[in-house]
């Protein structure tokens, strides 16, 4: 997992020209970061998501293991024909909201906007990242939970991401809920993710 401070944080997203929330005296404004290993291997939880707001000039910060690729099981069975997803490192403002996961449970749900991913077809379940593959559109690259007790081995559910980013432990998929439900209180349900990579902060 990848742990930056939040001064090496706040510094590479002003280098690329991302928005940061920023109301000290308003609480609740979130920014919501992942962070991709420079290494992009499916099915480990080797990635990082960052949830930070500021409020009375201190920067209140929580990371997370993630990942943001889709598992080996989807990778092989492609759910759509072209190929399976792989969200785009970006900045896509506005465009999550506090919704039903596949209609199950409340997540952070891609409802509000557009993102764009890379299409893998191959099939041979491994990642490819290939500009010419890249789509964009309203896929349902929700950010969810995955296994409930924080480790990853045969007793889980293989299928777990079609392209979404999932969270390694649900303990903390909940924290991170709770405070997205302060968010929508105090800023209504809309939110920024931000998808960075490891090399940005090389």
């Amino acid at each position: 997992m990848i742990t930056p401070p939040i001064e090496k944080i706040l510094s590479v997203m002003d280098q690329k020209g991302y928005r940061v929330y920023n109301t000290p005296a308003i609480d609740w404004n979130l920014n919501i970061v992942g962070i991709r290993n420079k290494n992009i291997v499916p099915d480990k939880f080797d990635d990082t998501l960052v949830i930070f707001h500021n409020f009375l000039n201190h920067w209140h910060i929580s990371y997370y293991p993630i990942t943001t690729d889709p598992s080996i099981f989807y990778l092989k069975k492609p759910l759509n024909p072209k190929g399976t997803a792989i969200l785009l490192e970006g900045q896509y403002k506005s465009t999550y909201k506090i919704d039903k996961h596949n209609g199950r449970y409340y997540a952070l749900c891609q409802r509000l906007a557009d993102v764009s991913v890379y299409r893998d077809n191959d099939k041979n379940g491994t990642l490819a990242l290939q500009p010419d593959t890249i789509q964009t559109g309203r896929f349902g690259i929700n950010i969810h939970r995955g296994p409930r007790n924080g480790n990853w081995g045969t007793d889980n559910n293989p299928a777990y991401s079609a392209g979404c980013q999932v969270f390694a432990d649900s303990r903390h998929f909940n924290e991170f809920m709770n405070k997205c439900k302060n968010g929508e209180k105090a800023f209504g349900n809309k939110f920024t993710y931000t998808l960075l990579n490891e090399v940005d902060f090389l």
